[in-house]
């Protein structure tokens, strides 16, 4: 997510903001859907094999700001909690590599950043595609070892009051970048645990419907996730999994002083149910 912005004011003040912004950022940004390990057990590899996929993940979302941010946001936490329904397809070739595609929107969400003052909750909405290309290896006993980069990004968007009391009704952040990183995946009970790791370079940009623009620089960041799969049959197999997003964000914005920071974390358990044609 991106964050609001304004410039200092006398308390109470919630309408003004900083029309050019630009932030140095460091994310924690959640790339790899567990896929490798959970998909491309050894005894799928002799063939082609194609898996469309689809599941829930329960989101809790929650956006920090610090004492120096700007009036109506200092010392305030914007929280979410929604459900995200994850569709996606992998085709495997015979050589163990891969492709995997998905995508995955939020449903019915609100965030809290304004009942403080007396508003509803607002409403607010998270989309996101992730197309990753990789290599499984596997080793004695079933143990898989993958490499694995591609493209991912989203949109995020946060509802605000509007007006009189702000000039914005809506913000939105959309981020783009590339990833690469690697898997482990180890058959235990019955089916296949797997944890992955990820690096990022992502870039980002905030814009409000007033015309407000603003682009991120380019970061770096890391990615956690573990997961299990269970295979019901040949074909058929469903995965449960955990995935944490941490960001920090200082933003240092023309002619305000001091720099601010912000806080942004995510974490979501999921399950889907994949089928291999």
């Amino acid at each position: 997510m991106g964050i609001p912005r304004g410039t200092s004011a006398p308390a109470g003040a919630t309408n003004k903001r900083v029309v050019s912004m630009k932030s140095q950022e460091f994310k924690l940004w959640m790339l790899l859907p567990v896929v490798a390990a959970g998909l491309l057990s050894p005894a799928v590899q002799a063939q082609q094999t194609f898996r469309a996929y689809g599941g829930l993940a329960w989101t809790k979302y929650n956006i920090k700001f610090d004492n120096n941010a700007f009036v109506g946001y200092q010392n305030k936490t914007a929280k979410a909690d929604y459900l995200a329904p994850t569709i996606g397809f992998t085709w495997v070739s015979p050589q163990r590599i891969y492709v995997d595609a998905s995508y995955q929107t939020s449903l019915s969400a609100e965030h809290d950043l304004w009942t403080d003052f007396g508003f509803p909750k607002q409403d607010f909405s998270r989309s996101s595609y992730t197309v990753t290309g990789g290599y499984v290896h596997v080793l004695s006993g079933g143990n898989t070892v993958t490499g694995f980069g591609g493209l991912t990004g989203g949109k995020s968007k946060l509802k605000a009051p509007g007006p009189p009391t702000m000039a914005w009704t809506e913000d939105v952040f959309t981020s783009n970048g590339v990833f690469a990183g690697a898997a482990w995946g180890m058959p235990a009970l019955g089916g296949q645990f797997s944890v992955s790791g990820a690096l990022a370079l992502m870039g980002g940009k905030w814009t409000d419907d007033t015309g407000l623009s603003a682009d991120a620089k380019s970061t770096v960041g890391f990615s956690l996730g573990g997961g299990y799969t269970y295979r019901i049959t040949p074909a058929l197999g469903v995965t449960a999994d955990l995935k944490i997003q941490n960001y920090s964000y200082t933003f240092d914005p023309p002619g305000v002083n001091p720099d601010y920071k912000v806080k942004e974390n995510t974490a979501a358990v999921g399950a889907r149910v994949s089928y291999q044609f």
